[in-house]
């Protein structure tokens, strides 16, 4: 419920706004009232109103003195002057100094009825946006200063928790990979994305009409993970209050790192089922082949050592090792190339390739090969792959996107077609357009998606996701809001108007 502050210094215009206020306008609450502009600021200081309603002139402090001062420390505030005729010349000065709308007297209360719906979708969009910021500041571990603050924002009561991975981890060397994304303005869900291959839901428990997260959870498991190759979820199966949430998140995220595995689908409970421990007999099986790799390295014996990593992968695979326990092993590989080899590319360079390596790969044989162009490209007898034309390619490979825009398209998918590798093609983005393959394609769906509502504004959403690309228009929209700053609808609207 949205708050109201009136501020009238006639008790008989002041009830007569208070009155019309309580029957005709549900939806907001008179969270006080002041006789003048100088009480009035004293009040908002203490606690801000999201409507400020004033009359113009008054004593100590008169309307347009307030709303200059309101507009200065709370410019969220959405400012109403109340004027008669005779004031309007003068209220015209507050246009200058705040104000959003303006109401003549006599108040008419279908006029106020009229303004106050007419705020209300301002209200949604501003506290949607300011939603969105503490959410995103609560998932990256800032505590809350102030809980009634946060439950002005966020629905009161407890919530659950859970966390949706799409392929895998975020890149660590680079961690402007995609777009964050947020839940719609009219999802009851909170949603929030470190970028477009990720989701961590936040649902209330009054939503929760079975009592059961768990099966909710895996529901939205099923659906989150459709057009890609992999998924892992990590639920919290408690509910717990919002001032929590910075601590479970950090859980949430924690166990995801630890148990993100190349190529496998996973559901994953922080409180309840537990993660079957490792193995230490099949970690050692790792370290035996990791030394075999490592000989193969130090002793030069190039031509052994694409067999002796596969064999290292296929463990990896079995074992089902996670990202991170895979990271290491690879990092040291490349630490032992680095040390042996006179490499030419920049230590950047590489980084950048191992990211990509891991961030696209759908699973360990890919991944394998992979890491094995990358080490191709740093040791001089192992045969680089060599590649005629490349910008010629480049430009067909980016044509060939465009025209295939409606199916699901993958890093590897696109290199299968074209006969080349992932290293190479994510080095061709970064060289041709200072992107990445998944900032690039999301870029080309939302120019098309935007082109086809200029066209057809009276278009259903979800044909036009799925002519672009995306089966889950919840999705796409999430999406297009985060990449344009506006949702589909609205966007089309605009459309319309200039039709």
């Amino acid at each position: 419920m949205y708050k109201i502050m009136v501020v009238e210094d006639e008790p008989t215009a002041l009830n007569h706004v208070c009155m019309i206020l309580k029957k005709k306008c549900p939806q907001y609450e008179i969270m006080g009232t002041a006789e003048n502009g100088s009480e009035a600021l004293r009040l908002i200081r203490e606690e801000q109103p999201d409507i400020l309603i004033s009359d113009v002139k008054m004593p100590v402090m008169d309307g347009i003195q307030l709303v200059a001062k309101v507009k200065e420390e709370f410019p969220e505030v959405l400012s109403v002057i109340v004027s008669g005729y005779s004031e309007f010349e003068y209220a015209k000065g507050a246009l200058q100094s705040g104000v959003c709308d303006y109401l003549l007297k006599p108040l008419a209360p279908s006029d106020m009825k009229k303004l106050m719906d007419r705020l209300e979708p301002k209200l949604n969009t501003l506290y949607y946006e300011k939603r969105n910021r503490l959410l995103r500041s609560l998932c990256n571990g800032k505590q809350a200063e102030d809980a009634d603050r946060l439950y002005r924002y966020f629905p009161a009561g407890n919530y659950y928790a859970a966390i949706y991975r799409k392929n895998g981890l975020p890149k660590r060397f680079s961690r402007r990979t995609g777009v964050e994304i947020f839940s719609m303005e009219e999802e009851k869900v909170y949603i929030y994305g470190r970028d477009e291959m990720e989701a961590l839901y936040l649902f209330p428990e009054e939503l929760l009409f079975s009592g059961d997260f768990k099966g909710m959870a895996e529901r939205i498991f099923e659906r989150e993970k459709s057009g890609y190759t992999y998924q892992t979820a990590v639920v919290y199966n408690e509910s717990f209050p919002l001032e929590a949430l910075p601590e479970i998140v950090k859980k949430l995220y924690r166990r995801l790192d630890e148990s993100v595995v190349i190529g496998e689908n996973q559901v994953l409970y922080l409180n309840g089922d537990s993660q079957e421990c490792r193995n230490p007999g099949e970690e050692e099986t790792a370290k035996k082949q990791l030394e075999q790799v490592e000989y193969c390295i130090r002793y030069k014996e190039d031509k052994k050592f694409p067999t002796e990593l596969k064999k290292l992968f296929d463990i990896f695979r079995k074992q089902k090792s996670s990202q991170i326990y895979v990271e290491s092993a690879v990092k040291y590989i490349f630490q032992l190339v680095r040390n042996l080899y006179p490499i030419e590319r920049e230590f950047v360079d590489l980084e950048f390739m191992i990211d990509d390596a891991f961030y696209y790969a759908s699973d360990m044989d890919e991944l394998k090969e992979n890491i094995l162009t990358v080490i191709r490209q740093c040791i001089p007898d192992m045969g680089k792959e060599k590649i005629d034309n490349k910008e010629q390619l480049f430009h067909s490979i980016c044509s060939y996107m465009k025209g295939h825009m409606d199916e699901a398209m993958t890093l590897g998918s696109i290199c299968r077609q074209f006969g080349v590798s992932q290293t190479s093609l994510s080095r061709m983005f970064r060289t041709y357009e200072e992107t990445s393959f998944s900032n690039y394609l999301t870029s080309i769906r939302m120019k098309k998606a935007m082109q086809m509502m200029e066209q057809d504004p009276e278009a259903y959403i979800k044909d036009i996701a799925e002519r672009v690309g995306y089966t889950d228009q919840f999705y796409f929209s999430r999406i297009f809001r985060s990449v344009t700053g506006v949702c589909p609808k609205e966007y089309m609207e605009k459309a319309m108007l200039q039709i």
